[in-house]
């Protein structure tokens, strides 16, 4: 009796170390799943930035985004206004019409890391001293500081639904933005991607008409 009360009782703790382990590692996945969510969010943002800059530079002082278009085109495949992103999945893909449009490549896949370089200098090239921003107020260095090895973004700039094709000429000085972050697992597991968007405006002079994707109208002196 006695052997086989140890046995049971050796059983059950045996499940129930079973279960909390279980249980932990469904706790663990969450909140990674969760961190990789936000390194996502933080790279699409860092994409779309970066690609309100280069549409500035791009317009140069222009009102239309149409020469915008052109230049991406050409930096996709040399082709202008015809050089727009297609045959990939998810992407519009065909000879644009009334339902679909091109979406023009801005900023191609682009490594969004902190890691420092392999010659061991500094994250910001400013700072001379090798790995310093790795380093706490203690001068010891930071264990767990995010590498962020496989985290990218990429951004498409897409003309807004200002009345023509989408395709040869933007007529309300006005495009949409669209970046989307992702965190790629190890051997290309478990990816976690974000994407957000803004609807921005050329700034060189008053917009032209919203576009009926403008959520807030006209509601405010004509402005989108």
């Amino acid at each position: 009796m006695a052997l086989l009360m140890a046995i049971g009782i050796i059983a059950f703790i045996a499940a129930a170390v079973v279960v909390s382990l279980r249980k932990v590692a469904a706790e663990s996945a969450l909140q990674a799943q969760e961190r990789r969510k936000r390194e996502a969010h933080f790279a699409a943002e860092a994409g779309l930035a970066e690609a309100r800059e280069l549409s500035r530079m791009l317009l140069g002082g222009q009102r239309s985004f149409t020469e915008v278009m052109k230049s991406l085109g050409n930096q996709y495949n040399g082709q202008g206004l015809a050089g727009y992103v297609q045959g990939e999945a998810g992407l519009p893909s065909g000879t644009p019409n009334g339902n679909v449009f091109p979406w023009y490549e801005a900023i191609p896949w682009t490594p969004y890391t902190l890691a420092a370089a392999s010659s061991g200098t500094a994250v910001d090239s400013d700072i001379t001293t090798a790995f310093q921003e790795m380093n706490g107020a203690d001068g010891r260095r930071i264990l767990d500081f995010p590498s962020q090895e496989r985290v990218l973004y990429r951004v498409f700039l897409v003309d807004d639904n200002d009345g023509d094709d989408r395709r040869d000429q933007d007529d309300n000085s006005r495009v949409w933005l669209v970046s989307v972050g992702e965190v790629r697992g190890r051997d290309g597991t478990q990816p976690q991607r974000v994407i957000i968007r803004a609807l921005i405006t050329s700034g060189a002079a008053a917009g032209g008409s919203c576009s009926p994707e403008d959520t807030n109208g006209a509601a405010n002196n004509g402005e989108c």
